[in-house]
């Protein structure tokens, strides 16, 4: 039977106002003690709980009627918020493992998530996340103008949650403290909030599901939590943390003259830090010789051809907190500059309008980076004192303006100071500016940490003492509707720039950027997606010499089996690298990511095409043929363990000859068995071809929330023997086993 489309009109008018129906939901107080975290909804503990319909599905549909039901539960007592989420569905549809905290593979599980703007402007949102068996994942959800830059993954709190798989669906409970939670002050509170699932279809096919529809028209994600959480009379607890650590190890060294490993006396260490409350939005945190050595070895990047730094993200808890206020598209702070620091004090405040950021530290080993028109140089420096201030004041419409303040004083002289001027401003839901403006003032150290004779504005690179400033300016306008996405960008770095507490390697540059890009979420069961896109790139140094033209197109598409495929021609019509002229260097570059079951997911890239051999020893810099490809595969065996092997490899081949440039590959292994939520046995081993390099990482861990760990691991490192221009079997180099113990205490 078909409807007429005045009837049609009609039950699309009653969907909206079902939608629409409740803006607010006042909850009641229940007694904590009635409802037990166990990961099952039982209706007499939850009886005086609100009840949330998370009844529309805003994606692969567009705010349609849920295909499934799901039911949120909220309630609270005088110190926290229990929130409940019932999850209709077949157990045997449901994806979902046992995982550690904040483990990025738990997105391709089933989720449920809660969303908090507990100050109604928009300047964050608090996301609580957990899949069906309880496991946690916490984040920050920030107002940025691109999708890769809206979320926050190193952000931690506390809170507890529990999952169960029930016999018509799931079920997860979490039991959220106000203490943990950043809002105004006041046992009277007025939150936003929105309550989200995310689930697998008979295709594989990702549906979310919501408690409020989804603008697609508006690019601010953040600025769409609007469902109204008031509580009354809650109890306001400032928050007293102590986190005393101790840690110790051996290290072991191979002894040529004894062909074995000779360990060292076992030593140790330990050290504290303080969380402190002030008032409730006003905390201060103090760190007496912290231990930020990270347990994990970062995933190695090729830089065999890179002609600047490499960017490594932040694991390291104390650096984490309050991280989006410090955010830049310039890299004007980066935490892991804060090599290794003896002592450290960081103060965050938030107002009702503003927020402030304030950090400093004493850092032992400091690393000394400058940027460069061509090339970055880095050097390892001796010990300084680092401040870092922040200030930031919310405007109307979800805009923000905000100053930023580094510097770094090295011992025996030089120091670099950098100042800034920020803001983003929604002019209307589809139209988005920001910019960045900075101003550094610098003397350099007298030392030895850099050894080159390259020049900059009649300066030298090497470190003698000169004086010296630049600036930076960086502009972004950006309209966002549900099918075009049009971005343009300016940067404008003069040659004396630098950020001596942030990671800035390119400057003396004038660089416009021009993105368009049409897409079309469609709700068909073989393609969930599709879009495509085009960028120009278009740069100059200060002295208006040109240094590249970048063309690129882009086409994306998403299809049954929860399968993401991007593929980008990318052209250099013309590239200038230290004074010499290339023209046309294409490049392929493809993309596959899929989760198409429970068992298996993969990532993939791959390049090819022509590229510069930036690192010739003879300085010629010749074009070469370029391939380069990374491959990861996850393997959920079982509940409990999972296996990770990737690949990658670079390659440059001579144009006319059979012969490379260079050629290498780094395969890693991770394997992890997660007994529980807390308690895991985790090996990695990893051989870099480049170095004929073996790494193998045992560690056992227990961490039962963000701050409280207990690690026994080591480190093993063997090398290949080097016989003339072979290579021979390998042999241990060095080895360290370690043990570390963290525990939060609350006072």
């Amino acid at each position: 039977m078909q409807l007429s489309p005045l009837v049609s009109v009609f039950f699309f008018i009653l969907i909206l106002v079902d939608i629409q129906a409740q803006d607010y939901y006042e909850l009641n107080k229940t007694d904590p003690n009635n409802i037990i975290i166990d990961g099952q909804i039982d209706k007499e503990e939850w009886k005086n709980a609100k009840l949330v319909d998370l009844n529309i599905e805003i994606e692969p549909s567009y705010n349609t009627k849920a295909q499934i039901k799901t039911i949120g539960y909220l309630t609270y007592s005088d110190n926290h918020l229990f929130v409940g989420f019932y999850a209709y569905d077949n157990p045997e549809n449901i994806r979902a493992a046992v995982r550690p905290r904040d483990d990025h593979g738990m997105w391709t599980d089933d989720v449920v998530l809660i969303r908090f703007d507990t100050y109604r402007d928009a300047r964050n949102n608090i996301m609580l996340a957990s899949n069906p068996f309880g496991s946690q994942y916490d984040v920050k959800g920030i107002d940025a103008l691109t999708d890769d830059k809206r979320y926050d993954g190193s952000f931690n709190i506390m809170y507890e949650s529990s999952g169960k798989i029930v016999k018509d669906g799931y079920n997860v409970e979490m039991k959220i403290p106000f203490s943990s939670l950043p809002f105004p002050n006041g046992t009277n509170q007025k939150w936003h909030f929105n309550m989200y699932r995310k689930y697998f279809d008979e295709n594989s096919n990702e549906v979310s599901l919501s408690n409020e529809i989804r603008d697609r028209d508006n690019p601010c994600e953040i600025c769409q939590v609007t469902k109204l959480l008031i509580l009354s009379d809650i109890n306001i607890k400032k928050k007293v943390e102590l986190l005393p650590f101790v840690t110790a190890n051996t290290v072991g060294e191979y002894k040529d003259s004894s062909k074995k490993i000779n360990y060292s006396k076992p030593s140790g260490d330990l050290g504290i830090g303080l969380n402190l409350d002030i008032t409730k939005n006003t905390s201060i945190e103090l760190a007496l010789n912290p231990d930020f050595s990270q347990v994990e070895a970062d995933v190695t990047q090729i830089d065999i051809n890179s002609a600047y730094a490499l960017l490594y993200p932040e694991k390291r808890p104390f650096f984490n907190r309050g991280t989006d206020l410090v955010k830049f598209s310039d890299g004007a702070f980066y935490s892991r500059s804060i090599n290794n620091p003896i002592f450290t004090s960081k103060l965050l405040s938030q107002g009702k309008n503003t927020r402030i950021y304030f950090l400093s530290a004493i850092d032992k080993n400091s690393p000394y980076q400058i940027a460069g028109d061509d090339r970055s140089y880095f050097g390892e420096g001796n010990k300084s004192l680092i401040n870092i201030f922040r200030f930031q004041r919310m405007l109307k419409n979800s805009s923000k303006i905000g100053l930023f303040s580094s510097s770094r004083y090295y011992k025996g002289g030089g120091y670099g100071n950098l100042f800034g001027l920020d803001g983003i401003f929604q002019f209307s839901k589809k139209w988005k500016l920001s910019f960045e403006l900075f101003k550094n003032f610098n003397k350099e150290p007298v030392n030895d940490w850099i050894d080159t004779e390259d020049t900059f504005s009649n300066k030298t690179v090497k470190l003698d003492g000169e004086k010296f400033n630049g600036d930076a300016f960086y502009f972004q306008i950006l309209r966002n509707t549900e099918h075009w996405l049009t971005l343009v960008e300016y940067k404008n770095i003069s040659p004396g720039y630098r950020a001596d507490v942030g990671f800035v390697v390119k400057n003396n540059r004038r660089w416009i950027t021009l993105f368009q890009e049409y897409k079309n979420i469609i709700n068909k069961k073989n393609i969930q997606f599709f879009g495509f896109g085009f960028k120009g790139d278009f740069l100059y140094n200060i002295n208006n010499e040109l240094k590249v033209i970048s063309l690129d197109l882009i086409s994306k598409t998403k299809v049954i089996g929860n399968t993401e495929l991007t593929l980008t021609y990318d052209i250099d019509v013309f590239k200038n690298y230290e004074g010499k002229d290339y023209k046309m260097l294409p490049k392929i570059d493809v993309k596959l990511m899929s989760r198409t079951s429970e068992f298996f997911s993969i990532f993939s890239t791959m390049n090819v095409g022509k590229d510069i051999y930036y690192n010739d020893d003879l300085k010629n810099y010749p074009e070469g043929k370029d391939l380069t490809f990374y491959t990861l595969l996850s393997f959920q065996l079982n509940d409990n363990l999972n296996l990770s092997p990737s690949l990658r490899y670079s390659r440059l081949k001579k144009i006319d000859l059979d012969e490379n440039y260079f050629t290498g590959y780094i395969v890693r292994l991770s394997g992890r068995y997660q007994f529980n939520k807390s308690l895991s046995v985790r090996l990695i081993s990893e051989y870099n071809d480049f170095q004929k390099k073996l790494l193998v990482q045992p560690l056992f861990q227990w961490n039962p929330n963000p701050f409280t760990i207990f690690y026994v691991g080591g480190n093993q490192n063997a090398l290949r023997e080097e016989i003339g221009k072979d290579y021979g079997s390998l042999y241990m180099n060095t080895s360290q086993f370690f043990i570390k113990f963290q525990y939060l205490i609350k006072i």
